[in-house]
């Protein structure tokens, strides 16, 4: 019995083992991704990786080529744009060097020309703000004329030609400006600092405290931003202050200037500077004489004998004699002028101190009287506070134009 118990059971695990064989082969057969545990893991878990890495690379790469190309097609047009006007509109100033320096001239003369000079403008303005040039026109203008310093004598000269002239009843204003206007124009008011061959020799005079030796310092620095090599004589040796001062403009400019003793003859100074001048060969000399009276005979002839002293060097010089003028005396200015004429002969004025009392009507009786030129205005104590005189700004600022612009 055992035997056949024992025989009986090895057989049927012998069937259960081939049963179970099979089973598993057919399973395996139908889903084959059946296998090993930690093989599955593998092949599960190794595409999740790739997935994952793929898109990543392939969404950032895009965006950065997106946005670099409109950014360069987008800011190039603005910037030609933008370059092409620019270069138009600054382009016209630079045609011409005399409006820039016109329209300079404008603004410091404006802003700095004084309260009397405009209260002139105003009047002026006034008289010819009227719409006919009737009797009553005629008077307001001349009343206006009186109020500026120009003078009786000169004012009835320039009504009694007003009235000769043939003016319509158009732009009154306009008419009036170029009738003032023709009483610069024969006379050339620019001042030459620098000869082609020679040393030019420019003399200064003047009464006391009109502004000489500022003004010598003022021309001085102009003629050295120009390029001029300039030498300064200080012929006012009576008064040590006078020396002083322009010693201190002379090393503040950078401008030499030949001095002499106290009390030592002018003329000798002059004489010194002179031939200093010529022998170092300089291109300007700027001679600066003691502040004397217009009536004071002794002083006046001192004046005529530097002026001998100076053609000992060269015949032909000084080539200027140029009175200084305070603008603000008025009406004397005529007897300043007449009394250093006759004794000198004046090249030229200078006219100083507009940004302060002055009406500025004087200016015109000179061109008109005496047909001298104008070489230049102060209006103020800086340096650059000297400018040439303009006819045309002058005669806009009388009437009125851009006053307090």
């Amino acid at each position: 019995m055992k035997k056949w118990f024992k025989k009986i059971s090895i057989a049927l695990g012998r069937k259960k083992n081939t049963s179970d064989q099979k089973i598993e082969k057919k399973i395996k057969s139908f889903d084959p991704t059946i296998s090993n545990t930690a093989e599955t893991a593998k092949t599960k878990a190794a595409p999740p990786e790739k997935i994952e890495i793929k898109p990543i690379i392939a969404k950032e790469a895009p965006p950065k080529k997106i946005e670099i190309k409109p950014t360069i097609t987008k800011e190039a047009p603005p910037e030609k744009i933008e370059i092409k006007p620019t270069i138009a509109k600054e382009a016209p100033p630079e045609k011409t060097k005399t409006e820039t320096e016109h329209e300079n001239i404008k603004k410091s003369w404006f802003n700095k020309l004084g309260v009397n000079f405009k209260k002139t403008s105003s009047s002026i303005k006034e008289a010819i703000f009227s719409k006919r040039l009737d009797e009553n026109f005629i008077a307001n203008i001349e009343d206006a004329f009186l109020l500026s310093d120009l003078g009786v004598s000169y004012t009835n000269l320039l009504i009694d030609e007003l009235k000769k002239k043939k003016f319509d009843d158009k732009n009154i204003k306009n008419q009036i400006s170029n009738f003032l206007l023709s009483q610069f124009s024969e006379i050339n008011h620019d001042l030459d600092l620098k000869s082609e061959k020679k040393l030019k020799v420019l003399l200064f005079f003047g009464v006391n405290g009109s502004g000489k030796t500022t003004t010598i310092a003022k021309l001085a620095n102009k003629a050295k931003q120009q390029k001029i090599k300039v030498l300064i004589a200080a012929a006012d040796t009576f008064r040590a202050a006078a020396t002083e001062q322009i010693k201190v403009w002379g090393d503040r400019i950078n401008v030499e200037v030949v001095t002499g003793a106290p009390n030592e003859d002018p003329s000798s100074v002059v004489f010194k500077a002179h031939k200093k001048g010529i022998d170092e060969k300089f291109d300007l000399l700027i001679i600066d004489t003691a502040g004397r009276l217009h009536n004071k005979i002794e002083l006046m002839e001192e004046l005529k004998k530097m002026v001998r002293i100076i053609k000992k060097n060269d015949e032909t010089a000084p080539h200027n004699k140029i009175l200084i003028l305070d603008s603000t005396i008025g009406q004397n200015t005529y007897n300043q002028i007449d009394s250093f004429h006759q004794y000198i002969g004046i090249t030229g004025v200078i006219m100083t101190k507009l940004d302060g009392s002055a009406k500025g009507g004087s200016l015109i009786g000179i061109t008109k009287k005496y047909k001298m030129p104008i070489n230049g205005i102060g209006i103020g104590e800086g340096l650059d506070d000297l400018i040439p005189f303009i006819p045309k700004e002058f005669i806009n600022a009388l009437l009125g134009e851009s006053i307090g612009g």
